[in-house]
């Protein structure tokens, strides 16, 4: 790292006050990792090093690399005193170039097609919702849509959340108590696509922070279905293009433009074979059923919370991507959500008639006649469509495309030598494995 950059951090890390530093970054599981020094030790180091082939990255014969942070993430972490976090880039040791492999860095390339092709930039705002649980995983209240204390008892865990998120500088929108019972929904401002992943990430984080240090026995879950016969965890995800000056999803205050309309085509066309990255684990496909307001029609429409892609009927300047769940890689996900994007503009894709109609109602006949598609019913047919796809290879280069899909599919495999997918629970080794997720 170049001494700018840690001059740089020690100037924002002594306005803060914080003695200690913790350099965190994602792992290819999408799951946040970190190593913390002291700010003594960090003034005096040239670079930092870890072990790629541990979480993920690099294959054990050749698994060194370094971790670079980006001084504009800089921020205090407010469970622990004296300490700040900031996010880092991954980097080879040999030319210090990122590796192919850190999603920060997949991110960041496929925006950089879209700065150099649109003059413009991606930005994300995601929704995330989630369980507030008692340690033996039951409700701790039985609050649904917007209810208010005291019915809603997970109001003042969510309340704390809001709080310590405006200590880190995440800018957030609204907040309340969702359709099941001890649900909760953040949904956060846009923020350009690696802030608004890095913005995600922090969040998880501070909400389980939360619940640990101020409940007796209170988890947070973002796995995407911890109850069978109760609504699923999702990551609706809000999207926008916007130059300087520009937006390219709006032709005029209320008109779609051509650019959007391609970009809604290419996710449609590529909805099934980027459904692995956005529900990468077997619990995802439990949330994906027709006929329970999930969003598994590969159709579009306007104020349609039945299709996978919304545009919002009280605002025309963004999508609603409502497939994808906690559980998956953030940055993948927005990398594979705009590739796809990109490749409808790029190829002029038409998209189908908006939908004027509600998919759950519909006969699987009716669907055919539609010509409406459904997305892949299990982990193992996405990532048989995933495993095929060029584009998510493109995206994730070679290496790693064959990574995700083997880990993923013997994870499958596991699965599936214990239990049969097709019965309707939540199975103990579902719980084990991704009540943390």
């Amino acid at each position: 790292m170049s001494v700018e950059i840690r001059d740089n951090i020690i100037k924002k890390m002594e306005k803060i006050g914080s003695k200690y530093l913790l350099l965190q970054f994602t792992g290819a599981d999408g799951n946040l990792k970190g190593v913390e020094l002291s700010k003594r030790a960090f003034s005096k180091i040239e670079q930092v090093g870890v072990d790629g082939s541990s979480i993920g990255f690099l294959r054990t014969k050749r698994s060194d690399m370094i971790i670079v942070p980006d001084p504009s993430t800089v921020t205090l972490v407010p469970w622990q005193d004296n300490t700040a976090c900031v996010f880092c880039d991954l980097r080879s040791t040999d030319t210090h170039e990122r590796i192919a492999t850190d999603p920060r860095g997949i991110l960041s390339e496929v925006n950089r097609s879209l700065l150099e092709e649109y003059n413009a930039n991606y930005y994300a705002r995601p929704e995330m919702e989630f369980y507030i649980l008692t340690s033996d995983l039951k409700p701790v209240d039985t609050a649904t849509y917007m209810a208010l204390p005291p019915r809603d008892r997970g109001y003042f865990v969510r309340k704390m959340i809001i709080e310590t998120l405006e200590l880190v500088n995440l800018p957030f929108k609204t907040f309340h108590s969702e359709v099941g019972k001890s649900q909760h929904e953040i949904e956060f401002q846009a923020l350009p696509a690696v802030a608004a992943a890095d913005g995600v990430q922090m969040f998880k984080q501070v909400a389980k922070m939360v619940a640990l240090n101020n409940t007796e026995d209170w988890i947070i879950s973002f796995m995407p279905k911890p109850f069978i016969d109760d609504s699923g965890n999702g990551m609706h995800i809000h999207q926008m293009v916007k130059g300087e000056k520009t937006d390219l999803f709006k032709e005029s205050a209320n008109d779609l433009s051509e650019f959007v309309l391609h970009f809604i085509a290419g996710q449609l066309k590529y909805a099934r074979e980027i459904t692995a990255i956005t529900n990468p684990i077997v619990n995802s496909y439990r949330r994906l059923v027709p006929r329970i307001e999930a969003p598994v029609y590969i159709n579009w429409g306007i104020a349609n919370r039945t299709a996978l892609i919304r545009v919002p009927g009280y605002e025309s300047g963004r999508l609603e991507y409502r497939a994808a769940d906690a559980a998956s890689n953030i940055y993948f996900t927005l990398a594979m959500l705009l590739a796809a994007g990109l490749e409808g503009v790029r190829k002029k894709i038409e998209p189908p008639s908006a939908a004027d109609f509600d998919a759950d109602l519909l006969s699987p006949r009716e669907l055919k006649e539609k010509n409406v598609d459904l997305l892949p019913r299990t982990l193992i047919n996405a990532l048989e469509v995933f495993h095929k796809s060029k584009l998510a290879k493109s995206v994730l280069g070679k290496d790693l495309h064959q990574e995700f899909y083997e880990a993923r599919k013997l994870e499958w495999e596991h699965f599936t030598s214990q239990y049969s997918f097709e019965k309707k629970e939540i199975t103990p080794w579902e719980l084990d494995r991704y009540i943390d997720c």
